[in-house]
């Protein structure tokens, strides 16, 4: 297995550096194709930041190449969502003069901003049009499909706790997270229920096929209930937006038909597995209680800190405030970013977001409605709301500012596309075809 995935890594490799598209799956993978890599490769998990040090290296490679060749360029990029995004972050690492928690925030600082740098600053440069982000979606696809293979057959990832990872070698505390498999297995899930691309309906249904089924499987695995649950929601959702629906009759038995796969593919595993861990983490409710308690708990904590001190309600507490104020030694933050947004960073910022999801919404709906008359545009638009969705629940569950760069970059994503789209109509599929950028070019995702 270690062969395949670093086959799957050079090829990547390869692409990134012939085409800008290439790049952004690359980086929309790394962390599942890194522990992918880990899991395979002994030397790597010794050496944990070497994966993405070869991203970083890779990505610039393909930026500098993008502007000599002309195919990349600024048109549309200080959109208003980049730039209420950047303000957010300058204004975080501002906060860290008046934070109470100034040690702790300086190592999420140190940790975030090579990330913010690839993902908030770089990424965003990787698209333009509707057809590029296709191109995107095509790749992420089959080559996240590829990394959910590894996974899953890679003898070293195991089930503990009823969460699929390996071991560092250190003992519980230095198994890998599955939080990214978990991510891994919710694309796949919306990609192979909203994906569509008009004259490849034979192989394209059976990439959809394979890809929903890993991610569902992928996800049960990861134990992280909520990426699998908003996945699955996301999905029935969507579905009616990615393609005409003739009826309510037919949604209404697809996401019956839905529901019914994924709870076969649940119960299906939990016999299989004979993983008391798996059937309690996914069917026992007190777990989940407990999980939901805590958090709870947290979010409460800080807000009552930050109710307490008036003279902060404007500013906030500062960033990371949540460690000196509750005193945890064990959660770094609350998993609420929304919290912490308001706590730590205050009224003013708390407003910005606010304005920054109402404009994610106003441009999601214009996206959508601008590219209803081709099947490839409306799918590529619906799974790219979607994904932004998801990551908004995402959001509210787990990371905070700085460790949610990986999740920020598809707001940046939609803002460009749909300035793009709204301002030019959209790509057609007949205009694509004669500009030489179909939604794959032949061969290019293989």
């Amino acid at each position: 297995m270690a062969i395949f995935i670093l086959t799957v890594f050079a090829v990547l490799a390869v692409g990134s550096i012939v085409r800008p598209q290439w790049a952004l799956a690359l980086l929309l993978l790394m962390y599942p194709l890194e522990q992918a890599m880990q899991g395979s490769v002994y030397y790597l998990r010794s050496h944990v930041s070497m994966t993405n040090f070869a991203v970083a290296a890779i990505v610039f490679a393909s930026t500098l190449l993008g502007f000599a060749r002309g195919t990349i360029n600024l048109s549309g990029y200080f959109n208003r969502i980049w730039v209420l995004v950047a303000c957010a972050y300058l204004y975080s690492l501002f906060s860290v003069l008046w934070t109470p928690s100034r040690g702790t925030a300086f190592i999420l600082l140190d940790a975030g901003y090579p990330y913010v740098g690839m993902y908030i600053v770089v990424a965003p440069l990787f698209v333009q049009r509707l057809s590029e982000w296709r191109n995107v979606l095509m790749i992420t696809t089959i080559f996240g499909l590829l990394i959910a293979v590894a996974i899953l057959f890679t003898p070293d990832f195991t089930l503990k706790g009823g969460r699929l990872g390996f071991d560092f070698g250190g003992g519980e505390k230095s198994r890998s997270s599955p939080l990214a498999i978990g991510e891994l297995g919710g694309f796949l899930m919306l990609s192979g229920a909203l994906f569509v691309v008009e004259g490849r309906k034979n192989w394209m249904l059976a990439l959809r096929i394979a890809a929903l089924i890993a991610g569902t499987v992928l996800s049960i695995y990861s134990g992280s209930r909520g990426q699998f649950i908003f996945a699955a929601l996301l999905a029935i959702v969507f579905f009616p937006i990615s393609r005409p629906i003739r009826d309510l009759r037919q949604f209404v038995f697809f996401a019956a038909a839905a529901i019914g796969f994924m709870v076969v593919i649940a119960v299906v595993l939990s016999i299989l597995l004979g993983d008391q861990d798996v059937v309690a983490r996914w069917f026992s409710g007190a777990k989940t209680e407990d999980a939901l308690e805590v958090r709870s708990a947290n979010a409460t904590e800080l807000l009552h800190a930050y109710a307490r001190s008036p003279s902060s309600w404007l500013t906030g507490l500062g960033l990371n405030a949540f460690t000196s104020i509750t005193g945890s030694a064990h959660e770094p933050y609350t998993h609420s970013m929304f919290v912490d947004v308001l706590a730590e960073m205050g009224l003013v910022a708390f407003a910005f977001l606010c304005y920054w999801l109402w404009t994610v919404a106003r441009q999601s709906i214009e996206l959508v409605k601008g590219c209803t008359q081709f099947a490839d545009d409306r799918s590529a638009a619906a799974l790219l709301v979607a994904l932004c969705c998801y990551q908004i629940l995402l959001m509210n569950k787990q990371g905070e500012l700085w460790t949610s760069e990986h999740t920020v970059v598809y707001f940046l994503l939609l803002a460009k596309i749909a300035a793009d789209t709204i301002n030019f109509g959209g790509d057609s599929v007949d205009d694509v075809e004669h500009d030489g950028e179909g939604p794959v070019a032949e061969g290019q995702a293989d």
